[in-house]
């Protein structure tokens, strides 16, 4: 009986290894070969290949290859097991081999989630507009490979993709470069428009009979003292806490943030109180207040909300709202020019790594350069 249990055993952990290599089908995975790796005509390292898909790029598992025996590749010294699998790649290509013919990947290299964000990546977006000439916003279209995709029926959810057409756009807006933040903090500059936070408001609680929250109020001074201002939490549809950000003296302003969903910064001028749209995220004003730039994560859209644009002009300003879709701003943030930042990022897959993950993403910093 228990040579039977052992045979018994033997054959469940085989059928179980045998699943592990197995892909889902109908499933998108990245290339998680930081070289590339090779497409292939067939489902063999003999077949010809068609050609290295970068890292980070994203395909989709058509049918898993039957083979006889286990399959592996060396790497550094260890073996990596793993299985033919038949796959579309989920970027457009101008090649013959793409729509009508097969093509096949060692599945190896294939995972649902990355932890680097790929270089070409930096550069992807999933829309952006130019908010310029008043309200003529104009849309640039053409970049993206997450609206491509669900255009074509691919559904998948792209965070990183092959798309040199993102880089070839923005190269006269702003332009991204992967450094290490060290080099850089000597540069550091401290401007005019820092927010000072050395006073803060005195809370306090705001009844409210409708929602199980507790929502609070403050008084802003105004005129130096001879008036005030009082701002609520939000009491509207959506639950949105009214924070106090700090002022700044340049502007003659405290900062507080508005409807919370959109993530909007609102300007509330110490002498009248009147309140106006500052940004759709945290602000960061150039030292001598030539750009500002305002970014935050959208969890509805899974993008990052970037908008760069000029900020002390009498002309109409160059402004764009950018989506992207491989970041999500982290870390620290500091200007080192008048059009040149260092912004601190995660990999978008950051969120979405299995819950098991034993290691979390490092922060990646860029040097950001403003090109208009």
């Amino acid at each position: 009986m228990k040579a039977i249990l052992n045979i018994l055993f033997i054959v469940v952990f085989l059928c179980s290894a045998s699943a592990k290599a197995q892909s889902q089908t109908a499933t998108c995975y990245f290339i998680n070969a930081q070289s590339g790796l090779n497409l292939r005509e067939g489902p063999s390292v003999n077949h010809k290949v068609i050609e290295k898909l970068p890292y980070g790029a994203q395909v989709k598992v058509i049918e898993n290859v039957s083979s006889i025996g286990k399959e592996f590749v060396m790497d550094n010294g260890e073996k990596l097991y793993g299985n033919w699998v038949q796959v579309e790649p989920t970027f457009n290509n101008d090649s013959d081999y793409y729509g009508n013919s097969r093509t096949y990947l060692f599945n190896a290299y294939l995972t649902q989630h990355l932890k680097t964000i790929p270089s070409q990546s930096l550069y992807n977006f999933e829309e952006m507009v130019n908010v310029s000439a008043h309200d003529d916003y104009k849309m640039i279209s053409g970049v993206s490979s997450r609206r491509d995709m669900y255009e074509i029926g691919q559904q998948c959810d792209v965070r990183y993709e092959y798309n040199p057409a993102a880089k070839e756009v923005l190269k006269n807006i702003i332009q991204f470069e992967i450094v290490d933040k060290e080099d850089y903090i000597n540069q550091k500059i401290i401007g005019n428009y820092e927010i000072d936070t050395s006073w803060q408001p005195e809370k306090f609680k705001l009844k409210y009979e409708y929602r199980p929250v507790e929502w609070e109020q403050y008084y802003l001074p105004l005129n130096g003292g001879k008036d005030s201002i009082l701002i609520k939490d939000n009491t509207g549809e959506w639950a949105s806490k009214t924070e106090y950000y700090g002022q700044i003296d340049e502007l003659d302003s405290y900062l507080i943030s508005g409807f919370a969903e959109d993530a909007e910064v609102i300007m509330v001028n110490r002498t009248n109180g009147k309140r106006t749209m500052l940004s759709s995220g945290f602000p960061e004003i150039s030292p001598r207040g030539e750009y500002l730039i305002s970014e935050y994560f959208n969890v509805f859209a899974n993008t990052t909300q970037f908008t760069i644009r000029e900020f002390d002009v009498e002309t109409i300003p160059q402004d764009y709202f950018i989506s992207f879709t491989s970041w999500i701003p982290a870390g620290e943030f500091f200007w080192i020019s008048e059009n040149q930042f260092i912004m601190g990022v995660l990999p978008m897959d950051s969120l979405f790594r299995n819950s098991n993950s034993s290691s979390l993403s490092k922060v990646i910093y860029l040097k950001v350069t403003i090109q208009f």
